[in-house]
């Protein structure tokens, strides 16, 4: 939060790290003079890119962290092996505090980001602008606030919010009232100027907005609100469920038509790169590219889950069951000993090491379907629309459609978690999930774990309790 104080540390920012972004087509300066950064469109598109990198998750940390605090702590994935396995243990285990590495990832990306959207906001009223940049720019900001509040709030609950880069550093936590009713009025008001199609890949559409804004209202239980949202991106007639289920994450499909917001990265530059599949699987697992470098630690599913598929679901393809190892020729297990791996990140043939370029898919159209079809069970029980909405789903699947007969609305609400489960797997949507449908706690007791009501929120890092007199920790820490 000490960042927020001093605007022109960031040209160093844009000079050496995030005029890498190549997908947002930004321009490499050699030179930006700090009286030209916040005075020239370029210079401040190079702040608004800034932010967009932020909020894309940039690096490995940043990119892992946010899958790992949404699966290992559902029972979804579990992990071992490398350095990395004290932190997992932790989340899988309910025992993170407030100096937890991934937890404090989270809070400092996001509100770089928003301090980066803030600067560009302040300096936005410029006569030497054209009135389209003026617009566009300022509906991205409010994008970029709102995706990355919601997010904040998702992980933390209420926060302190800054709207200003000119605001004390040092704010208390505002109210949940204000936080959910800032959220909303930044995603609306992105969502009445931003353009249908984003001006480039990885910036904010009217479609991504819509999605963020109806994603917030499911997980805060405002069903009506994310209903009218998700009939809203269904009649933008703009996106689709792909035919192949495969293709939705494929490297050579990426931007295609069945997502709404994704996070692009860059396997050849290692602040806008992911490294997830690193941590995936193990040494001895034969990688298709010679370039593919992973790391000691791997993430592995559970037997229930992968037991759970139907036989002919096309979903189950994309997890590993078993492989040949490279050291010794032997078939290695993975399914019937929790070892099974997951696979929707596909091995990236330019990577550089461990970093691969394989976008994060942060909404896609099915997910929107079935959130469509959960707010209109919450709000009318079972119908026939929720139900085929679902099956939108399940026929891409390749397995049977259900029927609304013999449905309540308990029945459906968990057959629809199950089926989010089946869809979203390891894209880091369990979390959420879970915790809307209130059973994030009551899974974990059951799994042998110590989960306590308030670990439905993270702790407040404590660098930040520390910086910061004013914020106070969340209850429990």
């Amino acid at each position: 939060m000490k960042a927020h104080t001093h605007k022109f540390i960031f040209i160093l920012f844009v000079i050496c790290i995030f005029a890498c972004e190549e997908r947002l087509e930004e321009e490499v300066y050699s030179e930006l003079a700090p009286s030209t950064l916040f005075t020239s469109e370029k210079g401040l598109t190079s702040v608004l890119n800034a932010s967009y990198a932020y909020a894309h998750r940039p690096g490995l940390q940043d990119s892992w962290a946010a899958y790992h605090l949404a699966s290992m702590t559902t029972g979804e994935t579990w992990g071992a092996g490398g350095s990395i396995e004290n932190l997992w243990k932790a989340e899988i285990d309910f025992t993170w505090d407030s100096n937890h590495d991934h937890i404090q990832a989270q809070w400092v990306l996001y509100f770089n980001s928003i301090r980066d959207a803030n600067i560009v906001l302040d300096n936005l009223e410029n006569d030497a602008f054209s009135a389209e940049f003026k617009q566009l720019t300022e509906a991205e900001v409010h994008f970029l606030r709102g995706w990355n509040y919601s997010e904040l709030f998702n992980l933390f609950g209420p926060v302190p919010l800054y709207t200003s880069s000119t605001d004390d550093p040092l704010l208390p936590r505002s109210s949940e009232s204000e936080v959910k009713a800032f959220i909303e009025q930044e995603l609306t008001a992105a969502i009445s100027a931003l353009p249908v199609q984003a001006p480039a890949y990885g910036r904010a559409s009217k479609g991504a907005a819509m999605a963020v804004l109806c994603k917030y209202y499911l997980n805060t239980k405002q069903w009506q609100k994310s209903a009218d949202l998700a009939q809203q991106i269904i009649d933008l007639g703009v996106y689709e469920l792909l035919t192949d289920y495969g293709q939705v994450f494929s490297l050579s499909n990426e931007g295609n038509q069945e997502i709404l917001w994704a996070l692009p990265k860059d396997g050849k530059s290692p602040t806008a790169s992911q490294a997830i599949n690193a941590l995936v699987f193990p040494p001895d697992y034969p990688r298709p590219y010679s370039n593919n470098i992973v790391f000691a630690a791997r993430t592995y599913l559970f037997d229930d889950f992968v037991n759970s598929f139907a036989t002919d679901d096309v979903r189950r393809n994309y997890i590993i069951t078993e492989y040949v190892s490279t050291s010794t020729g032997q078939v290695v297990p993975g399914l019937g000993v929790d070892r099974s791996f997951p696979y929707k990140i596909e091995f990236d043939p330019g990577s550089v090491g461990a970093t691969a370029g394989n976008d994060i898919l942060a909404i896609r159209y099915s997910d929107i379907l079935l959130s469509y079809a959960e707010a209109i069970n919450e709000i009318s029980g079972p119908t026939q629309q929720a139900i085929d909405l679902i099956n939108e789903v399940r026929t891409r699947a390749g397995v049977s459609s259900l029927n609304l007969a013999g449905f309540t609305k308990e029945t459906l609400r968990e057959a629809i978690l199950q089926e989010r489960g089946w869809e979203l797997f390891f894209e880091g949507k369990r979390r959420e999930d879970m915790i809307r449908q209130g059973v994030f706690i009551s899974n974990a007791v059951s799994r042998g774990k110590n989960a306590k009501d308030f670990h439905v929120l993270f702790p407040i890092p404590q660098v930040e309790l520390d910086a910061n007199p004013g914020l106070e920790q969340n209850p429990g820490y």
